[in-house]
């Protein structure tokens, strides 16, 4: 099946972006859900003047992720739904994200439990409890029954997700006959339940989804560079006159990559960029839990605030990161991924 490699890069430029903007996590032993803003006019972060904007507005890294998920989606199952059975795509989706999903949720709890012993707080103010572990371990974390985020907090985006998958396979299966239409009246509906004020986190995340999706449909219809390209330009243009527009501006941006899918031509280009897009998971589930442990261990010898502010030290925690996930991705989920798959799809 086709890969699209402009859009394995964009994956991994997104995580980035969201890791980076939770480098804040350093900078506020307690309560750092309560700052709405991290000020970054102090220049106390790390590349601050390059990396300002990332700092503010990097969480729109997860928008990008859902607008991505709804067109990879679309180009996978819109082909081959017909010969796949909800069991199988259901133990398809769980064997590549329950698995490492489990192992940080673990791994969080007994840092968190680490912190609650030598300090008498947890280092994030999550509400970590028996009942959102609960919740934690059948992936249903944010779907309405949480009191807030919990443990590894990234993963309520990948929960959300998880609920968004369902409702996908079973609408892609219901609507063979006028399917398109079908998807423009849904993105119509959810920009104006968002429009009206009637929306929801799930329906934010629903609507970037399916956005996805039906940027899927425009890309084979046969729209050749220019037009995707001047497409996404004047979304860019629009997404920023007046108010800030997420959902012209994610959609936009997964255009503008698709427009220059073509010139990805060299094999070592495309490896390259498929290695990329497989770390991303890893790299959402893995920072918090190793910004967790080096907080731990550096609180002991060091003014941590101050060593966070340096800029080799920011290097070498994203160069950590990278390796991690990658050690991660090849020694751990692509063998789990493998053995759950065999193992429940006789």
């Amino acid at each position: 099946m086709k890969k699209y490699y402009s859009l394995e890069l964009l994956r991994f430029l997104s995580s980035m972006s969201v890791l980076i903007y939770h480098y804040r996590h350093f900078y506020s032993p307690l309560n750092i859900l309560s700052v709405d803003k991290f000020n970054t006019a102090n220049n106390s972060l790390p590349f601050s003047k390059f990396l300002g904007v990332i700092y503010e507005y990097g969480f729109y890294g997860v928008h990008i992720f859902y607008v991505i998920s709804g067109f990879v989606f679309a180009h996978v199952y819109l082909k081959i739904r017909d010969e796949t059975s909800f069991k199988e795509f259901s133990i398809n989706r769980l064997s590549r994200l329950y698995p490492l999903h489990f192992a940080t949720l673990i791994v969080v709890a007994l840092l968190q439990i680490a912190f609650l012993t030598n300090y008498e707080n947890f280092q994030f103010d999550y509400i970590n409890n028996f009942f959102h572990f609960f919740l934690q371990i059948f992936f249903i974390s944010s779907w309405g029954f949480e009191s807030g985020l919990s443990f590894n907090g990234p993963i309520w985006s990948v929960s959300i997700e998880i609920g968004i998958y369902l409702i996908f396979f079973i609408l892609i299966n219901l609507i063979k006959k006028y399917e398109l239409k079908i998807i423009v009246l849904i993105n119509i509906l959810l920009i104006f339940v968002d429009k009206s004020g009637l929306s929801s986190l799930f329906l934010d995340c629903a609507r970037l989804f399916f956005s996805g999706v039906l940027i899927y449909y425009l890309l084979i219809s046969k729209l050749n560079f220019i037009m995707l390209l001047a497409i996404s330009l004047i979304l860019l243009f629009f997404s920023f006159v007046g108010n800030f527009k997420t959902f012209l501006f994610c959609p936009a941006l997964i255009l503008f990559f698709l427009s220059f899918e073509n010139f990805i031509t060299k094999d070592k280009i495309k490896n390259n960029f498929i290695t990329l897009g497989n770390w991303t998971y890893a790299l959402y589930l893995l920072h918090v839990p190793l910004q967790l442990i080096i907080i731990l261990i550096l609180k002991k010898f060091f003014d941590y605030q101050d060593i966070y502010s340096n800029h080799l030290f920011f290097i070498l925690y994203l160069i950590l990161l990278l390796i991690f996930s990658h050690l991660v991705f090849n020694f751990y989920e692509k063998p789990l991924n493998k053995f759950f798959r065999k193992l429940f799809l006789k």
